[in-house]
């Protein structure tokens, strides 16, 4: 599988889009017994996106009502490539899509008291961008340090799962 979709906007091409998100159902289908480190990856980075997540959620809930600038658009709702191989490891399907919403209108899964997604599946261009207000809350929590060491954590994790994930589709 070719690496250059981890960088680029997918989502603009609808139907190039939909064939990624094929090709990797057809990979975990197919090969799925072969991915089974891959999955406990996942399972694992769901784990300790679940632990940090009251740590963010309190600060979102502090910071982001005040904000006069939402940082919550459209383009961080759609998974890139490395996403979709987190969401198809946990068995897990897309969300239905609007593609007609431009990028930068309010997210399409914004509501009024929040992100419909729970934190733990969310695209991550959501899920780890944080402003400078946010960041600047976060910090000043003695919290901080514990949830830097635990999202250090998952973020290794996450890149063991995609290293895994290349190292079994390059001998495929």
């Amino acid at each position: 599988m070719d690496h250059h979709y981890a960088q680029e906007p997918i989502h603009h091409d609808q139907a190039k889009y939909k064939q990624l998100i094929h090709n990797i159902e057809a990979i975990f289908h197919e090969q799925g017994h072969k991915l089974h480190k891959v999955k406990e990856f996942a399972q694992r980075v769901k784990e300790g996106i679940e632990k940090i997540s009251p740590f963010i959620q309190q600060s979102t809930e502090a910071v982001c009502p005040n904000c006069a600038d939402v940082c919550c658009i459209n383009k961080h709702a759609y998974y890139n490539y490395e996403d979709l191989i987190y969401i198809h490891a946990l068995d897990l399907k897309t969300p239905d899509y609007d593609f007609e919403k431009k990028d930068s209108t309010p997210c399409q899964f914004l509501s009024g008291k929040g992100c419909v997604m729970n934190r733990s599946v969310r695209p991550s261009g959501c899920n780890w961008y944080v402003c400078s207000p946010l960041f600047d809350h976060m910090e000043a929590r003695l919290e901080y340090g514990k949830f830097d060491d635990d999202l250090r954590d998952v973020a290794e994790l996450w890149l063991e799962m995609i290293e895994e994930f290349h190292r079994v589709t390059k001998e495929m």
